[in-house]
């Protein structure tokens, strides 16, 4: 039965909310280190604090969780690799001014008209450029070309220097997933650890056994040094007047993604609920665009909103947006508190959550369900010839 609507919010929801957030939050600490998009870490952690924050006080969702997605990653490494690291908040604050024109427009309501199978041949799309893109990273391939932009061009050059790898980091990445793949096993026996998410256990495990074994592998303080950990000052030095006008067709393309996955998330989100009050379509989008613009300000890179972290929080009782801004309140306040800690997380294990969320969002069961009907289709239609 769908839930009734309340005009206010009993304590024992409250509560119910808070604990909701903070385990999003947990869950969103390691994919926010490794959706950086070749941004240091923080601009990550920053971008689920603020980016956030602002879309559950501004969106029309009330389960909405935002923050750096993979969904994002295709489009901003094609930024990273043109223009450099330092286009992304540009072109983040210039995507969320695109989201006020679109909410302008009212341009929300078109959601109803995508067709299922382009969302499901999309999704796979990104979750294989996901997977793809953090080879290197998780068999610690050195010497390769960054700024090749092609997928055939990176996999040759990647091919081509194979002969770097260290079998030590990929093993530590093998073990990250292994961890990630059994711990719904151990949960089903062990129910009390049901709210401690996979990717956390294999982050925090790994992490731990590469430090205290003095396993010889990349790490994030290696690969960008000690991370702040102090609230960060609002500044505008990110803002390129001369980046502007060749970052357009990025931002428009970075927009209309963002509006696309913020809508399906929200769509999602109702279902998952079971709820009888809907998302508003355009203030949701209005709320992308309020992230947008005042995450960069943050240190913040593009921010959507993000569904596997949405559904966390719907599982585990979220039925207010106080769950997204305690959410970003736990990022904060850990990141801050537990920085230094952040620099012995190895890269290789970074990647292993990456390529397991990319497995995870790109439907295998579905493809395999669009591949026999379109067989079907083509037999039918040849035998009928």
């Amino acid at each position: 039965m769908p839930r009734k609507p309340s005009s206010f919010m009993h304590v024992s929801e409250i509560r119910t909310n808070v604990i909701a957030g903070i385990v999003v939050g947990i869950v969103a600490l390691p994919l926010a280190i490794a959706i950086a998009v070749g941004a240091p870490p923080i601009a990550g952690l920053y971008t689920s604090a603020f980016a956030g924050g602002f879309a559950a006080l501004f969106g029309g969702s009330r389960y909405t969780i935002t923050g750096p997605t993979a969904a994002l990653v295709p489009l901003l490494t094609g930024v990273v690799i043109k223009f450099g690291v330092e286009a992304l908040p540009i072109v983040g604050a210039m995507a969320g001014i695109l989201l006020f024109v679109m909410t302008a427009l009212k341009l929300g309501k078109l959601i109803k008209y995508m067709p299922g199978l382009v969302i499901i041949g999309f999704t796979a799309g990104i979750g294989l450029s996901i997977a793809f893109g953090q080879i290197a990273s998780f068999f610690n391939v050195t010497g390769i070309d960054p700024t090749r932009e092609h997928f055939h061009e990176r996999m040759w050059d990647l091919i081509q220097h194979l002969n770097t790898v260290s079998w030590t980091t990929p093993l530590i990445g093998l073990l990250a997933v292994a961890l990630m793949l059994a711990w719904p096993f151990v949960q089903y026996f062990l129910p009390k650890l049901k709210s401690i998410p996979p990717t956390f256990i294999a982050l925090i495990v790994v992490s731990v056994l590469v430090f205290y074994i003095y396993i010889d592998t990349p790490t994030v303080a290696t690969r960008y040094g000690d991370l702040p950990r102090s609230f960060p000052k609002p500044t505008f030095d990110w803002l390129g007047i001369d980046l502007v006008f060749a970052l357009i067709p990025s931002a428009i393309a970075v927009s209309i993604l963002m509006g696309v996955e913020t809508l399906l998330t929200a769509v999602m989100a109702d279902n998952l609920a079971g709820t009888s009050r809907r998302h508003k379509p355009t203030k949701e989008l209005f709320g992308q665009g309020v992230a947008n613009v005042i995450g960069p300000i943050f240190g913040g890179i593009p921010a959507t909103a993000a569904i596997a972290r949405t559904g966390a929080g719907i599982q585990n009782g979220a039925t207010s947006r106080l769950s997204g801004i305690t959410h970003a309140v736990f990022v904060l306040t850990a990141t801050i508190a537990l920085g230094s800690m952040v620099g012995h997380i190895p890269m290789t294990v970074l990647a292993a959550i990456l390529i397991v969320v990319a497995w995870r969002i790109t439907s295998i069961p579905e493809l395999i369900k669009m591949a026999k009907s379109a067989r079907d289709r083509i037999t039918s239609f040849c035998f009928r010839r």
